[in-house]
């Protein structure tokens, strides 16, 4: 029987109850020194699930499933080469103009994708969370969702289009 989508009273006994032995696996993978961190980063994504209205099937597995893209996502941003990457010369770069409007302008923005992102359909919202924000191949995401891959895609451009409306309405 399906474990229901964790509730706030719910996450801090999940914590209490995951933490000691999440502490260990990022000790053992990463070092002692980012554990703390790396703790916090699955429970933070796990807070961020909270709002699906699908359910978790497996608790343990998906704070465990969430841990190792934590360490891979750490991995990938440590070793990221950019001096394979072209320089911005010559180009605009936003940060240096940060004034009281550009930062209007850009919550303003930033609330429109949140609203848009609350108002996704229920099975759209889910293939879009757990490819954006849990890394997850759509693949991965299908045969979670018990559905087809193509079926993924469709729902994660659907989830897309709607999301850039809400920021350009003209598109």
């Amino acid at each position: 029987m399906p474990i229901a989508a964790p509730q706030p009273d719910d996450l801090s006994g999940w914590v209490a109850r995951y933490e000691p032995a999440l502490r260990r696996y990022f000790q053992r993978k990463v070092g002692t020194s980012d554990a703390d961190d790396l703790v916090q980063e699955v429970f933070m994504s796990l807070q961020v699930r909270s709002g699906s209205e699908a359910p978790i099937e497996n608790i343990e597995g998906y704070i465990f499933r969430t841990a190792a893209n934590v360490v891979a996502r750490r991995h990938r941003r440590r070793t990221w080469d950019w001096s394979e990457h072209d320089p911005l010369d010559g180009v605009h770069d936003p940060g240096d103009e940060v004034s009281p409007e550009r930062v209007l302008l850009d919550k303003e923005a930033l609330a429109r994708v949140l609203a848009a992102m609350q108002a996704l359909p229920p099975r759209c919202s889910e293939a879009f969370m757990l490819h954006r924000f849990e890394e997850m191949t759509y693949a991965a995401i299908a045969v979670r969702m018990r559905i087809s891959k193509k079926a993924v895609e469709h729902l994660i451009q659907r989830a897309l289009r709607r999301i850039s409306l809400s920021l350009d309405p003209d598109l």
